[in-house]
């Protein structure tokens, strides 16, 4: 059993982190706001922490007595301001640090992405570069990693990175509520080509990877794709998601340079005229959608024993029924 802080913990991702956690025996700690809605967590018993990465003190509260954290918290999106990134993806995340060191940690298993390659089109494995591309997540979540890497060096901080590629699943906002929403309307097209790896990942997936990461004595100092090492594209995911939803799959194809300078145009547009809400299309999405995310999990298979548990007919199955349990089909 370990003691075990868990940012982000209301999410997505923390969420199914956290029940995996509890269902092992750990002794596990959320860090949450006071905004955020707890009522899963409560359901499982684990002990809360009011707090935010920016407040340090209640980071120090958090990590007190606890021998790992996994850092899920960020601000995940395709659209925001440069200032609400930095600070959730960088200056947040250095003060998490500053809180791990003192407390002498002895696993920080840091939660980044495959963005920070910077979509370069081919399945890139963790040797590739960072690719800094002004986009506001791929280019935080790449000043989070380097400072991940520089407490790594210079406080012997014990330091591993998983690199998720696209997640799905129960409770996935992004990939499966807002994609399900855009299918029912009649709106989705299809960026480049539609036969692209989505690079898709079913969420307990993902959390098998954090665990081996988290786990493994060997992990530490490594970065690690995480995927289902699957050629599931986009076209697959969006007939499987729009048959679930009672909706048409999508007909429309838009080649990708024009896509992204749609995208361009309207980021231009939004931020000139100040446009809290999303343009229709950004470069992210673009890239997202457009371009290969097949991302080799070579490393993770050799050195952390990992193997993806739950296939796309399952991991689509689960979907389903969660759609059908909250009532959106």
């Amino acid at each position: 059993m370990h003691r075990s802080l868990v940012t982000g913990g209301s999410g997505f991702l923390g969420s199914h982190l956290v029940e995996a956690l509890v269902a092992r025996g750990d002794k596990v700690r959320a860090l949450v706001r006071r905004t955020s809605n707890i009522t899963f967590l409560e359901s499982l018993g684990v002990e809360l922490v009011y707090g935010d990465l920016n407040d340090s003190q209640s980071l120090k509260t958090a990590v007190q007595g606890m021998e790992r954290i996994y850092h899920c918290a960020a601000l995940a999106s395709d659209w925001g301001t440069w200032e609400d990134f930095q600070v959730a993806n960088v200056t947040g995340l250095r003060n998490l640090l500053d809180a791990a060191v003192e407390a002498g940690v002895s696993k920080f298993v840091h939660v980044s992405t495959t963005d920070v390659y910077g979509y370069p089109n081919y399945p890139a494995d963790e040797t590739a570069p960072f690719r800094l591309r002004v986009l506001q997540y791929g280019d935080t979540k790449i000043k989070g990693e380097q400072l991940v890497w520089a407490y790594h060096r210079e406080h012997g901080l014990p330091i591993t990175v998983v690199r998720p590629v696209n997640i799905y699943g129960p409770r996935s906002t992004s990939f499966v509520l807002e994609l399900a929403e855009v299918l029912k309307s009649g709106d989705m097209v299809y960026i480049g080509k539609k036969e692209q790896p989505a690079g898709l990942t079913y969420v307990t997936n993902v959390v098998d990877m954090i665990l081996l990461a988290g786990d493994r004595e060997n992990s530490v100092g490594h970065a690690y794709n995480a995927s289902d090492g699957l050629d599931v594209s986009w076209r697959g995911y969006m007939d499987r998601l729009a048959k679930i939803v009672g909706a048409a799959s999508p007909k429309i194809v838009i080649p990708y340079r024009l896509a992204y300078f749609a995208g361009w145009v309207m980021e231009k547009v939004y931020g000139a005229l100040r446009i809290q809400s999303r343009p229709l299309l950004t470069r992210m999405m673009v890239e997202l959608f457009g371009t290969n995310q097949g991302f080799s999990i070579d490393k993770a298979r050799r050195e952390l024993g990992y193997e993806p548990k739950v296939d796309f007919d399952e991991g689509m199955t689960h979907v389903e029924t969660w759609l059908r349990q909250t009532g959106f089909i």
